[in-house]
């Protein structure tokens, strides 16, 4: 699998920019974990953390528990109320994705501010060609919408490329999407066309206070991608980090 270790944010829209633009959609994370959905994750030793049944239920408790904070009318079917619930901490069969590649790069080092000085681990930004996924997993290259489908956990053994409606305010702000996780599927880098379908860029975790200061200075904040009220005091504590790093940056000159 093509794999660019970046140390800047010039260096990572360099990559960027010379990447075929079938790989469209992206994702960021601060550790270097299997493209895998939370639902189908599993415990140091290998077994599931979660059954089939358990995914039904968690979708059936949060419907009944959510509807005094939800317009249910905004929900067509099942599948956004799946969708609702992955945005909410509840463990589902999808991952998250987005058009955006910049957002992708903030997700990835958000934290940077509270990693130690000694950190020896990465940070990575996953880039996908969703054509090339779905036409191996569903025989399709558009994007399967969730909105208007009533059945699609049973096509394919593997993942593939999913989208929905935007009725809510984290999909929209964030440009996001979905990849589908059929039950048992494998890790998406580690399906038979991974290396067809994936590229990867790991970012050390003592580059990530620098990246996270150049998005801070091209006017990425976290409210930008987090709508919601507790995302103003992340950008209050961003700001004040991101200053007392230029300070840090001025004394080593």
């Amino acid at each position: 699998m093509d794999t660019i270790e970046i140390h800047s944010l010039s260096e990572y829209i360099d990559f960027v920019e010379r990447i075929s633009p079938q790989y469209s959609l992206s994702r960021g994370q601060e550790q270097d974990k299997d493209l895998l959905p939370s639902i189908l994750r599993k415990d140091d030793n290998g077994m599931a953390l979660y059954t089939k049944a358990n995914s039904k239920s968690f979708i059936d408790d949060f419907k009944s528990n959510s509807t005094m904070y939800i317009d249910n009318t905004m929900i067509k079917n099942q599948n956004e109320l799946l969708v609702y619930a992955q945005h909410f901490g509840v463990p589902t069969c999808l991952l998250d994705f987005t058009y955006s590649h910049l957002i992708s790069l903030m997700f990835a080092v958000e934290n940077a501010f509270t990693y130690d000085a000694d950190d020896e681990e990465k940070s990575v930004v996953w880039f996908l060609d969703p054509r090339e996924l779905n036409l191996k997993s569903i025989k399709r290259t558009e994007l399967l919408d969730l909105s208007e489908e009533i059945s699609v956990d049973d096509r394919t053994e593997l993942p593939f490329a999913v989208t929905v409606r935007r009725n809510n305010k984290r999909i929209a702000a964030q440009n996001g999407l979905f990849v589908f996780f059929p039950q048992n599927a494998e890790p998406l880098n580690k399906i038979s066309i991974a290396e067809r379908v994936l590229k990867k860029v790991e970012i050390s975790h003592k580059n990530c206070r620098k990246i996270l200061k150049s998005l801070y200075t091209m006017g990425m904040r976290f409210d930008d991608i987090y709508p919601e009220l507790a995302s103003i005091s992340k950008d209050i504590i961003l700001k004040n980090n991101v200053m007392e790093y230029y300070k840090m940056e001025d004394e080593n000159d």
